[in-house]
């Protein structure tokens, strides 16, 4: 089990169900979703990438991974 904040936890349950709706999450919709700015987005998948926990490429979609 990875020791991530409630903060982080926050956005894997809006990749989850982003994921579930429309097959990918964007980091746009991440920010939209979640009322918070792009710039904190990408902060925060560049963190779950590090854990492993998803699958991110600047500009691309974002998956979660079996881990996440």
């Amino acid at each position: 089990m990875h020791d991530i904040s409630s903060n982080l936890e926050d956005y894997l349950e809006t990749i989850f169900t982003l994921e579930a709706a429309h097959s990918a999450a964007r980091a746009k919709d991440i920010a939209d979703q979640m009322g918070v700015q792009r710039a904190s987005v990408t902060n925060a998948l560049q963190k779950l990438a590090k854990q492993g926990l998803i699958n991110y490429e600047p500009y691309s979609s974002v998956t979660l991974t079996p881990e996440g």
